[in-house]
């Protein structure tokens, strides 16, 4: 998940290392709890930690070029030879990277406020502009670090400035630590006296223990959502796996019944190094409203700790960064503070996916990964299936035959409501119908959220899809495009690949490479507008957190394509057309289609 890093502006005069610097007014400190590590930047520019690259300062707009990133090497991980790392295996990683278009100068020393440094420039192009990385390598004893300077070949002025205070007034710790006031990073320590522990909380959140036992920690209103609440665990569990998934899951149950909408399982979900286990529910309070709810345990050598974090949708990233940095910094009394644990790398496939299984009932076949999970539902033009692996959620295979009602116009859905308001039946189910109002792929996936809901209403009574079995995809970006060769109907304008970037239930980003074909089949004059519905035919795709898409997009699509049904499943129905027969027995013919056509679509945005 990023994490917005606290930009504390500075409020002492510099020291005056370089008689040149900038007063104090123009630079901010920043401290990056992840690698707790400190530095200052221009007070125009901002910085966000961001997993596996480390933490990132946007010299113009965020998320584009140019832009600076500093990471810390674990103590552990130091460079045995920082000329050979720049001058060979990190040009290699970049030739791999861009097709061996890239040209290198070589490794040279640089010195910046008196730190001698390893520097080499790395030039290439990416659609048809001409980009330079310059790699500094800082080695130190509490930790090598990195500084990545990214900019336009030939416009790196600025970035190089950035990069120099960066490098300046690099720190380990906190520039700004003080005795229990708000720290630079907007945090004050707070103690439980009950169970003996100490963590930091957000400076305007209020943190006690209430009559139940239980450390909370509210947000707002006391007493109310949002909320974190702590619970140390007098005795360690015996299987905590069983606890997160069945006992507590169990739990939710009874205590909410058919109130509990949603339930997802996070088996490794990592804060600050620490792997905890957990599970993530929605559920309908008494007031309506639906309330998120985050349950993590960490287990300890010394005593389990479980947390708990309450919210509505609009109050998730505050909510989160609060539990962030109460799991961060929980500390039992008497427990010194542990070293810094080093940002998470990018995993490996390797380590993501180590195999395939082959996975087959009486209906169809296919690969899976070693490990995953599969569901399925409907039957015949009305299929669909999700993998997904039950580490992390997010990394799923996923295809749906057909969904379908989607309203063609506001207009249409305003008509169907003022009907439904008089005759109530089948003119409800239309009325709460998604509106697609373009026939695009990116037009459908902005519908993803309003699709999650009409199916978790309808789908009970078999009108609508599995809705768990459908990504729960909000904030949808697409980031790029590409045509489709998957064989399509005639009346489909729109066939082609995405690629997305999304943010699911919780918040967490991920990003996925998704096709669909939305298709206009007739018109119906419903009260002077078009009544009919569009259908949406071979929504698949494969998703993954941010950030594993380059290590997945090959192994997941080559499972994506691996599907067929089996004739003797087929051959069952007496109710099939003949079309729809022959459609179904060539399912695999077409899912091979859209594997090559998905991994020419990743080849081409990956060059």
């Amino acid at each position: 998940m990023k994490r917005i890093v606290s930009l504390v502006l500075a409020a002492l005069l510099l020291c005056g290392c370089l008689p040149m610097m900038a007063q104090a007014e123009d630079l901010q400190d920043v401290y990056c709890a992840e690698q707790d590590f400190s530095t200052k930047i221009p007070a125009d520019k901002t910085a966000a930690w961001e997993e596996g690259t480390g933490l990132r300062i946007s010299v113009g707009k965020p998320g584009y070029v140019p832009y600076v990133t500093v990471y810390r090497r674990a103590s552990a991980d130091k460079f045995k030879n920082p000329v050979n790392y720049l001058n060979n295996i990190y040009r290699e990683y970049m030739e791999e990277s861009y097709d061996n278009k890239v040209g290198t100068n070589p490794c040279k020393t640089k010195e910046i406020g008196g730190k001698q440094l390893y520097s080499a420039n790395y030039h290439y192009e990416v659609k048809g502009n001409k980009l330079c990385l310059t790699l500094m390598i800082e080695v130190r004893d509490d930790g090598d670090v990195e500084y990545h300077v990214k900019y336009v070949e030939g416009k790196g002025d600025e970035a190089m400035a950035v990069a120099e205070t960066a490098v300046r007034y690099y720190q380990t710790g906190s520039a700004n630590a003080d005795d229990g006031a708000p720290a630079a990073d907007g945090l004050k320590t707070v103690h439980c006296e009950k169970d003996g522990f100490s963590t930091k909380i957000p400076e305007d959140a209020v943190a006690r223990v209430e009559d139940d036992g239980i450390f909370y920690v509210w947000l707002k209103d006391e007493g109310y959502v949002p909320n974190v609440y702590v619970v140390r665990r007098t005795k360690k569990l015996n299987n905590p796996e069983n606890y997160v998934r069945n006992v507590y899951t169990n739990f939710m149950k009874e205590t909410f019944g058919d109130n509990l909408k949603a339930t997802t399982q996070y088996e490794q979900y990592e804060i600050g190094g620490k792997q905890l286990l957990g599970a993530a529910y929605v559920y309908k309070a008494a007031s309506g409203a639906n309330i998120n709810q985050l349950f993590l345990v960490e287990v300890r050598a010394d005593r389990d700790v479980e947390y708990t974090a309450r919210y509505l949708n609009s109050e998730r990233e505050s909510t989160l960064a609060a539990l962030d940095a109460v799991v961060r910094n929980y500390r039992p009394d008497g427990e010194q503070a542990a070293a810094p644990a080093p940002a998470a790398k990018p995993a490996q496939v390797s380590s993501i996916v180590t195999g395939t299984r082959n996975y087959s009932d009486s209906r169809f076949s296919m690969k899976v990964p070693t490990g995953w999970q599969i569901k399925t539902f409907g039957d015949y033009m009305d299929f669909g299936f999700k993998a997904w692996d039950p580490a992390n959620p997010n990394r799923t295979i996923f295809m749906t035959l057909k969904l379908e009602p989607f309203l063609k116009s506001q207009a249409a859905k305003a008509k169907y409501q003022e009907v439904a308001r008089q005759f109530g039946g089948t003119y409800t189910y239309f009325a709460d119908a998604p509106v697609l109002e373009w026939l695009t792929l990116p037009a459908f996936l902005k519908t993803m959220p309003d699709l999650y809901n009409f199916c978790d209403k309808y789908n009970e009574v078999g009108l609508a899809a599995n809705p768990s079995l459908i990504p729960n995809m909000a904030d949808v970006s697409v980031l790029d495009t590409c045509a489709s060769s998957i064989p399509c109907n005639p009346s489909c304008p729109d066939n082609s690949i995405a690629y997305v970037s999304y943010n699911d239930f919780l918040g967490q980003p991920c990003e996925g490479i998704v096709t669909a074909q939305p298709t206009d089949s007739m018109e119906y004059d419903f009260f002077g507008v078009d009544g009919w519905f569009y259908t949406v035919y071979q929504f698949m795709g494969v998703t993954a957190p941010k950030g594993e898409m380059q290590d997945l997009a090959s192994i997941l699509t080559e499972c994506l394509g691996s599907f067929s049904f089996e004739r003797s499943y087929v051959n069952l129905s007496v109710d099939l057309s003949n079309d729809q027969t022959q459609a179904l027995l060539a399912q695999g013919e077409l899912m091979q289609a859209a594997h090559d056509a998905m991994v020419n679509a990743w080849y081409t945005w990956e060059k």
